[in-house]
């Protein structure tokens, strides 16, 4: 499917709004879900009924709007997020599906920094699995308001209340039902009093002698006393002064109370259906969203606070575009970011401009004057800004907000100090992204494309901050380190599709992480012998190594210098810094990555004011990596989170002693419907375990896999290791 067959089926008129409505009628909101719990489906259904599109595209047919990569469309897998906008009922909606895979979760990571409110689509047949766990667990570090969409459920395993059961039970969350599914043949609006039938097209209002009417009063009941749990005010009025009576209760009082409790994240409303077999039963959702998700004014009071009406945003996301260049995709929280403006990076300290501003829909850009707060804007001009960057109006105003922040007696959630030699502002709480669990080498087709080659690592990293690139000074290699097969697998196509490169990739490997057990001191001294000077340029530095209790890679040194000493500036900070991340990236032990260190320099002595950065360089690349020599090292592996279902009558030992045979340890089994294995297995293990636990259940078997963390490698395997590693495998 080609663009201009999308073109076609999105009219411009529909595609982008030059008028947007006010803060408090907008609303950001992002789809996550396990994979292949329908969310590209469904995001698909709620354009074509908000009307922003003509036809409903199809995952199988590989025509969805949000889908627009060639390995999305080709594999019917979402591998990055994508942005779109639409209307519906008097307010602007913009909406960002991002992919269910566990291999891109930072995609999830830095879409729900910058929502709103989230909808959550659950398989019917399946209810909360591993990777809803992990997106919720993303999304609630964030406190977002939420709707759950019960999907496929035509499905014959589906099961709307055991899913709704494992929504409060997995996921900590109250769930109130305000579309629940009658028999198989239909849903029940249980707000608006609407039925539809799965074989229909339009929901139709009930009769009242209906025999559905019982099912509506029971379920209406239900929810009003699900509301006077959470709301003393509605319990007052529902039952101290109506005795309990629904139908006493006014319609406009349960939305209110709806909202209130939503947006407190007290309670997550829930609507179900097939959104592939019936587009209208996604309509509850669009309906919850508007009426009971937050405006971004509502949820910005804190951040209006310390920036007042001056420009504030957080860059979420970056891309390159052949035409334009890097586009940095920002989240503007207050003012507005204008176009052909300059704007100051708080997190760098410097000016960049001026910029081109955009409004995104999937893969299409429209140029606009300006974008206000509150909405998504994507810019040219911001060439050396990174993902998790904040953007503020001047150097002036990041002084101001920062005067303004420190002079509040209470701290505010997302936002943090900053404080440099250049001067003073105030940053978003960054991005956070995960430690990759795989790595291979990665060569350019030719030395002629050594240089396309090398530009297009950089671009991929700086879109991706998943994706580590490193140096292996042992084999002279280039390493790609992913969070997993399908990760590179859409890096290879990426390098292939857009820079015309046909890599050559090894053998996918276990990156594994080297663990300091103690603390550790050292001096190191580099002089310049190469130098013309009477006296020769010479770095002497102190540092103290410590592990950390997190798995956290080293980002910057720590400094405690004596009092009496010059501050360092942060020209040779960045070098020192340089410098421990060289060191860092081979270890001692078996020259993998030294993770969880942290890095002080208690002591700096240099020759003159005038220092080569090259020598703080190499003198804290020798001083790291002499400490590490001398220190206690142990090998850490990436352990997976496996969880099996089978069917109730398939015996599990045969899953049970493959399990054992690649050294898990076991959580947990339930009994149910289906029979549920947990276990804990090391990445290195789980080498063609699907395939072999759909042999053994007779393709009726289900895995899913997460990365739970690390854990210390045995002996017996490290000497396996290290035996493979001196071999040069």
């Amino acid at each position: 499917m080609t663009l201009r067959l999308i073109s076609r089926r999105i009219p411009p008129s529909h595609r982008f709004y030059s008028n947007p409505p006010p803060p408090s009628k907008l609303r950001n909101i992002g789809v996550i879900a396990h994979v292949d719990a329908g969310k590209t489906t469904v995001t698909e259904r709620l354009l074509y009924l908000a009307g922003a599109i003509q036809n409903a595209g199809s995952v199988d047919k590989g025509n969805t709007v949000t889908d627009f990569l060639d390995i999305e469309r080709e594999r019917g897998i979402t591998v990055q997020s994508a942005a779109v906008n639409f209307d519906w009922a008097g307010h602007h909606i913009n909406l960002i599906d991002t992919p269910g895979h566990v291999d891109f979760r930072v995609e999830v990571e830095r879409c729900v920094r910058v929502l709103d409110g989230i909808v959550v689509v659950i398989d019917g047949s399946a209810g909360v699995q591993p990777q809803t766990l992990t997106v919720w667990d993303q999304s609630s570090k964030f406190k977002l308001p939420a709707h759950f969409f019960i999907n496929k459920l035509d499905k014959k395993e589906a099961n709307f209340e055991r899913s709704v059961d494992s929504i409060q039970q997995k996921l900590g969350v109250q769930a109130v039902k305000l579309v629940i599914p009658v028999d198989k043949i239909g849903i029940l609006d249980v707000l608006n009093s609407q039925f539809l039938d799965f074989n229909k097209k339009e929901w139709s209002n009930l009769k009242e002698n209906e025999k559905i009417q019982e099912i509506l009063q029971e379920a209406r009941s239900d929810l009003c006393y699900n509301l006077a749990e959470f709301s003393p005010k509605f319990m007052k009025i529902f039952l101290d002064e109506n005795e309990g009576n629904v139908q006493k209760i006014e319609q406009e009082l349960i939305l209110r109370t709806l909202r209130e409790l939503t947006i407190g994240s007290k309670i997550a409303t829930v609507s179900c259906g097939s959104a592939i077999r019936n587009l209208n039963c996604v309509k509850p959702i669009l309906d919850s969203v508007v009426h009971f998700f937050p405006s971004p004014d509502q949820r910005n009071t804190e951040f209006r606070r310390i920036f007042e009406k001056d420009l504030a945003g957080l860059v979420f996301k970056i891309t390159h575009d052949k035409r334009r260049g890097q586009l940095s995709y920002i989240r503007i929280y207050t003012g507005r970011l204008q176009n052909n403006s300059t704007i100051f990076n708080a997190s760098q300290m410097t000016s960049e401009g001026p910029l081109k501003v955009f409004t995104p829909y999937a893969d299409e850009l429209k140029s606009v004057d300006h974008v206000e707060e509150g909405g998504i804007a994507v810019v040219a001009g911001l060439e050396n800004t990174v993902t998790g960057d904040t953007v503020v109006q001047s150097a002036a105003s990041a002084d101001k907000a920062f005067e303004t922040l420190k002079s509040l007696s209470h701290p505010i959630d997302l936002l943090q100090c900053k404080t440099s030699n250049e001067g003073r502002s105030v940053v978003f709480s960054g991005i956070e992204s995960p430690d990759a669990v795989f790595f291979c080498c990665i060569e350019p087709p030719s030395n002629r494309q050594l240089q396309q080659f090398n530009r297009a690592l950089e671009e991929l990293t700086r879109e991706d901050p998943s994706m580590k690139i490193r140096y292996d000074r042992d084999t002279g290699q280039t390493i790609v380190e992913t969070q997993g097969e399908l990760h590179l697998e859409a890096i290879k196509d990426r390098l292939k599709r857009n820079y015309k490169l046909d890599v050559f990739i090894g053998q996918l490997q276990v990156a594994y992480r080297e663990m300091l057990t103690e603390e550790l001191s050292h001096t190191a001294k580099v002089e310049d012998a190469m130098s013309e000077k009477k006296r020769p340029e010479f770095v002497q530095l102190t540092m103290r190594i410590e592990p950390t209790k997190g798995h956290v890679p080293f980002k910057k040194i720590d400094l405690e210098l004596p009092q009496s000493a010059k501050p360092i500036r942060l020209d040779w900070q960045k070098a020192i810094n340089e410098g421990c991340s060289n060191a860092l990236q081979n270890g001692p032990l078996a020259s993998y990555p030294v993770h969880a260190v942290r890095v002080v320099v208690t002591e700096c002595i240099v020759s003159g004011g005038k220092i080569n950065p090259a020598l703080l360089s190499a003198c804290a690349q020798k001083c790291v990596s002499e400490s590490l020599q001398r220190g206690e090292m142990l090998l850490a592996e990436p352990v997976m989170s496996v969880q099996i279902d089978v069917r109730s009558d398939d015996s599990t030992q045969p899953i049970l002693n493959e399990l054992i045979r690649r050294r898990a340890q076991f959580e947990a089994q339930s009994s149910s419907e289906y029979r549920r294995i947990s276990a804990i297995l090391p990445l290195s293990e789980t080498e063609n375990l699907s395939k072999t636990v759909r042999t053994l259940t007779s393709g009726f078997g289900d895995i899913s896999v997460q990365f739970r963390g690390y854990q210390q490698v045995g002996d017996h395997e490290l000497n396996n290791i290290l035996q493979r590693r001196t071999a040069g495998f």
